[in-house]
């Protein structure tokens, strides 16, 4: 939904998928539909509006786009009462095989709108159209939500047209009733694949006005139909097209923002995004309301705090690990905190319940905090974006105290009016207080307090507080195998994808599969001894492995001479822009990172170093790379240092991120050269 606020910490930290999540859920759903909708569907005439687009030219596109869509159309009539009719119409012709999902069309909704009507029609390449109804939609909760069936009144109707074949026209027209909390609505006019023309029409009670604002688009100047009518359209929108690791498409896709203003100037869409804010406090009055339970807990967590950081740890430690993650998203508590008494009571809440709840117990030790909603997709919101309801998590923004000796690496800015503030995600369990996921560092969030909304630049953390530091004594054979000790200590993000991974782990061949996952990428036969973990619950403290290794034939031995690569563990380059096709949109990374290895290798007796692969380092200021290969006594010695400093990277440097990358391949693949001494 538009105004839905939602987080899940485990999806957000495993999918990286850019892809719309409409189709994904088409995808899931076509076998079914497919059959059922070929039971029941017959023989009639397509709408005009849709036979008006057989033999339409086809927008530009290359020769692997799924489909087209040829037709888009919305009309949004706008009742004196606020409630808004909807009526939206799409064409597609399908292409290709792959854009059969295409023939899907989801739609969402929840107590605030009512899908009033929906129907779909294939128009063949050959043979006679037809149509499928209403009541062959299926209804569900919202796909990749858990227990949505259960605790969210946001659901989904699924319709789909049954042989969505290449060649073939289908239509859909879904009719719907809205009580929006915001009176403000978005056209989302460009796609991951072609438009050909797309119509917007609003239609306003008299007295009533609109703010229009676009994005990434030229500002089209409306039709005005009739007295209250007012009509966009466009045509021959490219493409958005999807790379690896690109900002979020729809964040960067051209769409207008229409903010409604009544005539009685009340149930406004928002203006500024101080009004926003001010809009979410009135939602959040009295939701941290203490209760002597609450009390009680915070004096029995504290007890033993000496000082005022250690308490503030407490409190966030206890909603991060003892509050379980549960969203219960009824009506207006989409958006609308459960009160902190209830949450505490029921130990489970949503990422704005386990906020509440928090903000509540550090007010009783005497410190303020802040909501902080916030998009999980880096770029979703910019600077540039106009005040809208376009997030889907909410954190805390904890004000410390001018003397607080705070740890180095904490993810803090310096507010003017509010001093010292500390961002923290009470949903994530794997982040300890005063540090970020990556997707939250340098990401815009809306801090809200009594004075209303800012949006505001979040944090951006060193590389060093996302690292692993690997280090490895090892011993060479004449045979070319390669054994020892390798110490891996891991932070920040990095340590929590490891203590993710082994959330479920109970025996040790479990445990041990993240690290055979790293060497596999490194080496080609090799076995894991004595693997142990340490720190695994204490997410304070860094992630540390320590294992045995042993690699057979590591070493390449061709007569008198052994070929050694220096580099025994861990890729750092990437193929991503290795592609024919010029990049178009800017790289984003997960978060800033620092990756650095030591690797010592004592040489075998009988043999001498003839040759050593030259240092590298470069610095392109986004990303660091350096590296050095050295003879210490009877030993190779290898180090290398890779830093990410900066988490996008514009499409104009794009050339140099893949000269980074090819530099970061070669290295890699750099061999010592040994010799047989002669007796």
């Amino acid at each position: 939904m538009r105004n839905k606020l939602s987080c899940n910490p485990a999806s957000r930290r495993n999918d990286r998928s850019r892809r719309p999540s409409a189709r994904r859920a088409a995808c899931l759903a076509a076998a079914t539909c497919v059959v059922l909708g070929w039971r029941t569907a017959f023989a009639v005439t397509a709408p005009p509006w849709m036979h008006a687009q057989v033999g339409a030219a086809e927008p530009a596109h290359d020769d692997k786009t799924e489909a087209v869509l040829l037709y888009s159309e919305s009309t949004v009539a706008v009742q004196p009462s606020g409630l808004i009719k909807r009526l939206d119409r799409k064409v597609y012709k399908i292409l290709r095989p792959s854009g059969e999902s295409y023939g899907t069309l989801r739609v969402d909704f929840d107590s605030q709108t009512r899908v009033t009507d929906i129907h779909g029609w294939c128009i063949p390449a050959e043979g006679k159209d037809y149509e499928v109804k209403a009541r062959e939609a299926i209804e569900s909760a919202l796909p990749g939500v858990d227990g949505g069936e259960l605790v969210s009144d946001v659901r989904t109707k699924l319709l789909t047209v049954p042989a969505a074949v290449p060649g073939s026209l289908v239509g859909f027209e879904v009719q719907q009733e809205e009580h929006p909390y915001v009176m403000a609505d978005e056209w989302e006019f460009q796609d991951t694949i072609p438009v050909r023309e797309a119509h917007y029409t609003l239609v306003l009670p008299p007295a009533w006005s609109y703010k229009a604002t676009w994005l990434n688009h030229a500002a089209e100047t409306p039709a005005t139909p009739a007295a209250g009518q007012w009509r966009w359209t466009v045509t021959d929108v490219a493409p958005i097209k999807i790379e690896r690791d690109m900002p979020p498409w729809r964040g960067i896709a051209a769409k207008l923002v229409l903010s409604l203003e009544p005539a009685n100037g009340q149930a406004r869409g928002f203006q500024s995004w101080q009004e926003l804010g001010t809009w979410y406090t009135a939602l959040t009055l009295g939701r941290r309301d203490p209760s002597p339970a609450i009390q009680q807990k915070v004096g029995e967590l504290t007890a033993q705090a000496p000082t005022l950081p250690a308490k503030v740890q407490a409190l966030a430690a206890f909603v991060q690990r003892d509050i379980r993650y549960v969203a219960i998203e009824l009506g207006i508590g989409g958006m609308q905190p459960h009160p902190a008494i209830d949450v505490f009571s029921n130990r489970f809440g949503d990422c704005k319940d386990k906020v509440t709840l928090l903000s509540s117990m550090l007010k009783q030790i005497g410190v303020d905090s802040h909501y902080v909603i916030i998009n999980t997709s880096r770029g979703s919101i910019t600077a540039s974006t106009p005040p809208n309801l376009g997030f889907n998590h909410v954190i805390l923004a904890v004000q410390l105290p001018a003397a607080w000796d705070a740890p180095p690496e904490l993810a803090e800015i310096k507010h003017a009016k509010l001093g010292r503030l500390v961002f923290f995600d009470p949903t994530d369990p794997l982040t300890p207080f005063g540090r970020l996921s990556g997707s939250l560092q340098a990401n815009y969030g809306l801090l809200v307090t009594p004075d209303g909304g800012e949006l505001l630049a979040l944090p951006q953390l060193p590389a060093s507080s996302n690292s692993v530091e690997r280090s490895a004594k090892l011993t060479l054979d004449a045979s070319g195998t390669l054994r020892g000790d390798v110490h891996e200590v891991w932070s920040g993000d990095m340590a929590a994808i490891q203590r993710y991974s082994l959330r479920s782990a109970s025996q040790d061949t479990d445990r041990i599969r993240p690290i055979e996952a790293v060497l596999s990428h490194s080496l080609t036969k090799f076995q894991i001894m004595n693997a142990s973990v340490h720190n695994l619950p204490a997410i304070q403290m860094p992630l540390e492995w320590t294992y045995t290794l042993e690699a057979e034939q590591y070493a390449k031995v061709n007569g008198m001479l052994m070929l050694v690569r220096p580099r025994v563990i861990g890729s750092k380059s990437s193929a991503i822009l290795e592609t024919r096709e010029a990049r178009k949109y800017p790289i984003e990374f997960d978060g800033p990172a620092r990756d650095a290895d030591t690797f010592e290798i004592a040489l075998p007796v009988g043999y001498q170093v003839e040759e050593l692969p030259p240092p590298v380092k470069v610095d392109y200021g986004f990303a660091s790379y350096q590296s050095s290969t050295q003879l210490v006594g009877r030993s190779l010695r290898y180090t290398r240092t890779l830093e990410i400093k900066d988490l996008s990277v514009p499409v104009a440097k794009a050339n140099e991120l893949r000269e980074f990358y090819r530099i970061i391949d070669n290295d890699e693949r750099m061999s010592a050269v040994l010799t047989h001494t002669t007796p």
